[in-house]
């Protein structure tokens, strides 16, 4: 393979990145616009966080993301063949995927609990806050419906389509990385990037979003809304007690059944090549060290570091 054909390459994964920091430039903008204007009109929305989750949302869905579907949508790509997965099959991604979400977790806690030592004060995650601190069925509309549906479109369907002609690792990578930095914070990155990767494989393997889609969903459903109703009963009540303890061992019974499946089943989780092969001591420099992504890597970063150290 010559060097015109590893700047071809190149330039099109930074133009992927130059594309995905686009849009979430414009999607800060319209947020923090829309904050600012409906805040100073009504001031009394001001504390309110289920009105200030509406405020923060509505310009995401509405707007930022046709943005970034409209940027990142590539006509030419070609359509991934379809396969069917079984009740079955989805139980066990289901599995994984939450044993997965749970390992992502706890790493996050873990690097989010030493910045907040070495900063004197916990680190703020201000989306968490919003959720869990406004209407449960606010919550449960952006969590469990919206972000999935708009998530799994750009993520897998776009990203994922546009690069697995470089090979289904490729696709993967690139979809968990973008995902994963697209939450802006380090409470969340690790545990997306790991979803958003194992999502991306499920979509390569099936070429079907509804199931990357519907599992998504659940997993939120878990997470926000099954979590918050937990978290919300009282704590006084031996009866509640026992539901949350309940809870708690389901859920990381769950977690330890998917890290089980995960080692039990690595030698399946394989992944193809693509029609066009980028030998190996070339892949990262063409994929992730292009003007592109590095510029997208390092302002979606600083802002982590931003909302870590100074919020």
């Amino acid at each position: 393979m010559n060097t015109q054909d590893y700047k071809a390459y190149k330039k099109e994964f930074s133009g992927i990145g130059i594309r995905m920091l686009i849009s979430t430039v414009i999607i800060l903008a319209l947020q923090s616009g829309a904050s600012a204007i409906l805040l100073t009109l009504f001031p009394q929305w001001q504390g309110n966080f289920a009105i200030t989750l509406v405020i923060t949302m509505l310009p995401l869905y509405l707007i930022g993301f046709p943005i970034s579907f409209a940027l990142l949508r590539d006509k030419n790509a070609p359509a991934i063949e379809k396969h069917t997965m079984t009740a079955g099959q989805l139980i066990i991604a289901f599995l994984m995927l939450y044993g997965i979400m749970i390992v992502g977790n706890l790493i996050g806690l873990a690097l989010t609990a030493g910045i907040g030592l070495l900063k004197g004060s916990p680190v703020q995650n201000a989306m968490v806050n919003l959720v869990s601190g406004g209407s449960l069925w606010v919550t449960a509309i952006f969590t469990v419906l919206c972000a999935p549906v708009f998530e799994e479109l750009l993520f897998r369907k776009l990203i994922c389509s546009r690069v697995v002609k470089y090979g289904e690792g490729v696709a993967v990578v690139v979809s968990g990385l973008l995902f994963g930095l697209f939450h802006m914070n380090f409470n969340q990155f690790f545990y997306a990037f790991f979803l958003g990767c194992f999502l991306a494989f499920l979509y390569v393997k099936t070429g079907n979003l509804k199931y990357t889609i519907l599992l998504h969903m659940v997993l939120n459903f878990f997470g926000t809304v099954l979590g918050g109703i937990i978290m919300s009963l009282d704590q006084s009540n031996p009866f509640m007690m026992i539901i949350m303890a309940v809870y708690s061992l389901c859920i990381y019974g769950m977690a330890i059944a998917g890290i089980v499946l995960l080692i039990v089943k690595r030698r399946k989780l394989t992944l193809n090549p693509g029609e066009i092969v980028i030998e190996k001591g070339q892949r990262f420099k063409t994929v992730i060290l292009n003007v592109g992504m590095i510029l997208f890597c390092l302002v979606l970063f600083a802002i982590m570091i931003a909302q870590a150290f100074f919020m």
